[in-house]
């Protein structure tokens, strides 16, 4: 066997970070599947079976995937439980494909189908986006928006749900089309009849509930980074070249947004959308993005091998940035990217 040498700069640091991620992962997990602390439910740590599965920990994430799926899910697939709070009642479909996605990179079928035909309901026929908090009414006054659009569709590439993902990108693509002040602001709320929402809604506290500034610190930038992952992966199937100018028009404006961008948790969503260009382009700018932002990540974990999130460790935190950098290891340490996206061919779908 040829021994591993590494080609990109980092890779032991960011492989010793991963190390040390999954065995505090796999340290709160229980016998029955549940995580510490227990009294969060089982649906709170939706994000560990994806780092579980990614690390070759293949019996631990089936384990936790079924005390998920046994303490929540219902008979139409959805993940339901009272324990869902601001965040996953605005974003409901973003945590049910976290599951679906890592149920059926081990072959959970069973599990991953199932919750899709309830996540698939969210999607308005029309415009192609997924709607935010509830399934789509014919008729209804439907929030739809780009973080849900995109990373349903990249857990549902997946699948195979590319036709569904041809749709949410052309959903996205408008609503990019639509900014009136792509320099300064990105809107992000956006309803299926009256369109864009321009100003705060009164029911949100913040103006980052609906808009990402691009003078303003503490934006959420994951959901720039969540666009930029999916639009890239669609490329390599579509072979469109809008896909991939849309992906890098979102980054251009995440690379106008405030440096912050780089050293919060929401660098680990951007680091993921510009690995996932680096593989879709070859070109090296988007891996030295990528990786600046996976050193905060790195940087930022505590020698006992996790992350922390409102001054507690978090497995939840953890499993997400170990899936980051994880990703950034294997695609910023592969030598025939570029000559993998030559050979890019459309699909005929």
């Amino acid at each position: 066997m040829e021994k591993n040498v590494d080609l990109l700069e980092g890779a032991a640091r960011y492989r010793e970070t991963i190390n040390k991620g999954i065995r505090y992962i796999v340290s709160e997990i229980n016998p029955d599947g549940s995580m510490n602390p227990r009294e969060k439910g089982a649906f709170a740590f939706y994000k560990i079976p994806w780092a579980l599965v990614l690390a070759g920990r293949y019996e631990e994430a089936e384990k936790v995937i079924r005390r998920i799926v046994e303490d929540t899910m219902n008979e139409e697939g959805d993940l339901k439980t009272e324990k869902r709070q601001k965040f996953h009642l605005d974003y409901y479909t973003y945590e049910n494909a976290w599951i679906a996605l890592a149920a059926h990179l081990i072959s959970l079928f069973d599990i991953s189908f199932k919750a899709w035909s309830y996540i698939e309901k969210f999607q308005d026929p029309g415009s192609g986006g997924y709607c935010s908090k509830y399934p789509f009414r014919k008729g209804g006054h439907n929030l739809e928006d780009p973080l849900s659009s995109a990373w349903v569709s990249n857990a549902g590439l997946h699948l195979g749900k590319v036709k569904e993902a041809l749709k949410a990108a052309d959903f996205i693509q408008e609503l990019w089309d639509r900014q009136p002040d792509e320099e300064n602001n990105f809107y992000y709320y956006c309803y299926s009849d009256t369109g864009l929402v321009l100003e705060r809604p009164e029911n949100e506290p913040e103006d980052r509930f609906f808009r990402i500034n691009t003078k303003e610190p503490e934006n959420w930038y994951y959901i720039l980074g969540a666009q930029i992952a999916f639009l890239s992966k669609l490329y390599l199937i579509s072979g469109r070249a809008e896909h991939l100018n849309l992906a890098r028009r979102v980054q251009e404006f995440g690379m106008r947004c405030h440096e912050d961008i780089f050293r919060t948790d929401s660098a680990g969503k951007f680091c993921y959308g510009n690995i996932n260009l680096y593989r879709a382009t070859g070109d090296k700018k988007y891996l030295d993005i990528a990786c600046r932002c996976a050193d905060y990540l790195s940087n930022d974990q505590k020698p006992e091998g996790y992350w922390m999130r409102g001054g507690k460790a978090t497995a939840s935190s953890t499993a997400e940035f170990c899936i980051w950098l994880m990703n950034v290891l294997y695609l910023g340490n592969n030598g025939s990217i570029p000559n993998v996206v030559k050979g890019a061919k459309p699909c005929s779908v």
